[in-house]
């Protein structure tokens, strides 16, 4: 089994976590989930919906990176409406860290 069928830089992992997004520098908070990381970024569900290439602050519960909370800068690099019944959240999001 290939480990990184989606030929991304850094492959990634399934990993649940609550997620806190600061959408920087408007300092507006909005909570949210995670769903899968890599070493250069990460996938998360939210009712925020940043703009492309909008700066964010992302801590982490329960971090699979290290034991206990993390924080994040990242850039969003996409972000989707999803459709009501796949999932609680309005959007699914994917960023890149700094």
């Amino acid at each position: 089994m290939d480990p990184n069928p989606e030929k991304r830089d850094t492959p990634r992992f399934e990993h649940e976590a609550t997620v806190l997004i600061e959408n920087y520098p408007a300092g507006q908070y909005h909570e949210g989930r995670m769903y899968n990381y890599s070493r250069s970024g990460m996938y998360f569900e939210s009712d925020f919906a940043p703009s492309v290439g909008s700066d964010l602050f992302i801590g982490i519960e329960n971090s699979p990176y290290s034991s206990g909370h993390d924080v994040y800068r990242a850039q969003v690099i996409w972000c989707q409406e999803l459709p009501e019944a796949a999932s609680y959240y309005y959007f699914g999001v994917g960023v890149k860290y700094y």
